[in-house]
């Protein structure tokens, strides 16, 4: 086309009180201890701590040390100490703040130097004056949340998330899987996050009797093997499936809230993990996108492209993703299509990872109608081979880098 497509979408700044509270996301799970014998900040401390996610908390004014586990028998990673200014009484406090061998972040008020100075020889991690702004607390909380996260061996996440409803992405991420998989060198998990239709059992043909909402429900009971026996299995691909209609079905409340938690545990299990937003982001899943490599599947339309222009947007102002982990899959692309080229989509979106699928209906459609992923069915179709490359880049084999396409001159000369 002559001239670079041009998107209209709304530039407005004003966050909803949900995006607000995005600034509160915690990068990996905070099981918090709060111990305070003096009461007295308690309301400002506890309101911080509820606007958190990916966060728990439970309080004492204990200073023996015996509340050893969470009400669910989960130990305590992090340790919020109100210290108290009397030196004998400090001392006890910080002993039993020791004594769970977590991290420490102390708080105070006219806190004498001698009490800090001890404070720090017992290997504390942070000091925040508790007359100080709130970010602080907020800002020292994603301090030691994201210490934890690097310090944890932990799986990659990649996002396939559609652009507009219908582009294609649970095929997409049932793809990618299929063919992660299949190279033998990885065990892949494979989470559906459609509460509503849940689309990846059939595409992948199996017939699961556990479900995402039963492992939300039930988090605290599965270790790896529990997990592992939950996920239902085709080699090293581990799926667990959405059902059809989950919301509507429930007669009790589900445990949304428990996501952040299910998938660092599927981070620790497996070495790759793919999640499928055929629907979207949604309130109770979009922060995960902030752990993630984001693939936004589109397809050449323009309304399509309006929409993906309009999500990355939201993705970057409002979620803080850099631009680096947003990658673009033009889905079903069709060379011959004079309309809207490769080049015009980078432009247009702002977004130079751009890749493409070719548009083969006949073999989509036969993976799905019969059940059975990609991996089973194709041969060289040129479809596949995209997929196959597109999994190369964004999966790398282990021990590989992602592959960099070749020049003119590297192809010629064999490099």
């Amino acid at each position: 086309m002559d001239k670079p497509l041009k998107l209209f979408t709304s530039k407005s700044s004003n966050a909803s009180s949900l995006e607000e509270n995005m600034d509160f996301y915690m990068p990996s799970p905070l099981n918090v201890l709060l111990i305070d014998v003096q009461k007295e900040f308690l309301p400002k401390i506890e309101a911080n701590l509820t606007q958190c996610v990916n966060l728990h908390w439970e309080k004492t004014t204990d200073l023996t040390g015996s509340k050893s586990a969470d009400a669910s028998g989960k130990s305590f990673n992090l340790i919020l100490l109100v210290i108290p200014n009397e030196e004998v009484l400090a001392q006890q406090a910080l002993a039993c703040a020791a004594s769970y061998k977590s991290e420490v972040i102390i708080l105070g008020r006219d806190t004498p130097q001698k009490v800090i100075r001890h404070a720090f020889q017992y290997g504390v991690s942070d000091f925040i004056p508790l007359d100080a702004p709130d970010i602080e607390l907020i800002t020292a909380l994603k301090n030691i949340a994201q210490l934890l996260s690097t310090k944890a061996e932990l799986a990659p996440v990649l996002a396939v998330v559609n652009g507009k409803g219908g582009s294609g992405a649970s095929f997409i991420a049932s793809s990618l899987a299929a063919i992660a998989a299949e190279r033998g060198d990885m065990d892949v998990a494979l989470l559906d996050t459609d509460l509503h239709h849940g689309a990846l059992a059939h595409i992948l043909g199996v017939e699961p009797n556990y479900y995402l909402v039963d492992a939300l429900q039930a988090l605290d009971e599965l270790d790896e093997v529990a997990l592992r026996s939950a996920m239902i299995s085709k080699g090293k691909l581990h799926l667990l499936a959405a059902a059809p209609f989950s919301l509507l079905n429930l007669h009790h409340d589900i445990k949304l809230e428990n996501i952040y938690d299910l998938i660092w545990k599927c981070r620790q299990f497996n070495d790759q993990v793919i999640l499928d937003y055929s629907r979207g982001p949604e309130y109770w899943n979009i922060e995960l996108l902030r752990n993630a490599d984001i693939l936004l599947v589109a397809q050449q339309n323009l309304i399509i492209i309006r929409e993906v222009k309009a999500l990355i947007q939201q993705l970057i102002n409002h979620l803080g993703i850099d631009k680096s982990k947003i990658h673009i899959l033009v889905n079903r692309y069709n060379k011959s299509d004079a309309q809207i080229k490769i080049n015009d989509i980078k432009h247009a979106l702002g977004i130079d990872s751009v890749f493409v699928v070719g548009n083969d209906y006949n073999l989509a459609s036969q993976c799905e109608d019969l059940g059975r992923p990609i991996t089973e069915i194709a041969k060289k179709q040129r479809m596949y081979l995209d997929l196959v490359d597109l999994t190369q880049n964004l999966i790398p084999a282990n021990g590989d880098e992602p592959k960099k396409e070749k020049g003119f001159l590297s192809r010629l000369l064999g490099h």
